[in-house]
């Protein structure tokens, strides 16, 4: 056999070669592209990029803000505790109290820290309300009776309660607007930091049980809230 045939026949087999690989290839990258596009990311050409959300599209003002309520103007949400859907017109929500309604501070540089540090940083929260409201004890190894202690601060500026943060609205309850439809104030002197609610589907009353995970203790309540059990 001539060296030109058997180059030629070599060119022949890794022609084909490749035409075999490349459609495999393809083959492939088209089951991964159906995989992907059933992923249950709201955004999925940002796969891997920072999602603070996970794969849920956030719903821009809801529920509305505690500000929107008469002589609430200057308040708003504290840490996000619990919530508990009934049904989509009356969603539960357990709060931190309420924390001053002020706007997201203009960024400014700390170089006295170091080089280009900042804050806020952008396109995450300024504020971390859960900790910002009270108590601040009651999880594993801490003491619930030195929670309002621990939250005031060890030395000046204390946090006050009604300037630093309020305890109103332990729970509220909205509807698929986003409308606060309930107020449950008359219970926020029970709570020191609600952080479950639950509705049992076997439950014909309908009663609604409240988990305080710093009094380590269960409320349970009739279903319109206006009394205890």
């Amino acid at each position: 056999m001539s060296k030109t045939l058997t180059v030629v026949l070599a060119l022949t087999v890794g022609l084909v070669a490749g035409i075999v690989m490349g459609s495999h290839l393809i083959t492939l990258q088209a089951q991964r592209g159906t995989a992907a596009s059933t992923s249950a990311s709201a955004v999925p050409p940002a796969i891997g990029a920072e999602d603070i959300s996970g794969p849920y599209e956030v719903v821009e003002g809801w529920p509305k803000d505690l500000s929107t309520l008469p002589g609430h103007e200057k308040w708003t949400y504290g840490g996000a505790r619990g919530i508990f859907a009934e049904s989509p017109d009356r969603v539960f929500l357990l709060g931190g109290g309420e924390l001053p309604n002020l706007p997201r501070p203009q960024t400014t540089f700390l170089r006295d820290l170091g080089p280009n540090v900042q804050f806020p940083l952008a396109g995450l929260p300024w504020r971390n309300a859960n900790t910002a409201t009270p108590p601040g004890a009651g999880g594993s190894g801490q003491d619930p009776a030195k929670g309002m202690e621990l939250w005031r601060g060890s030395s000046p500026p204390y946090r006050e309660l009604d300037v630093d943060a309020r305890w109103e609205h332990s729970i509220i309850v909205v509807n698929r607007q986003g409308d606060i439809i309930e107020d449950w104030t008359q219970w926020d002197k029970l709570f020191k930091r609600p952080h479950a609610v639950y509705i049992s589907p076997y439950d014909a009353q309908k009663r609604v049980w409240v988990v305080d995970d710093h009094t380590h203790a269960i409320y349970i309540f009739t279903h319109d809230g206006k009394q205890l059990l």
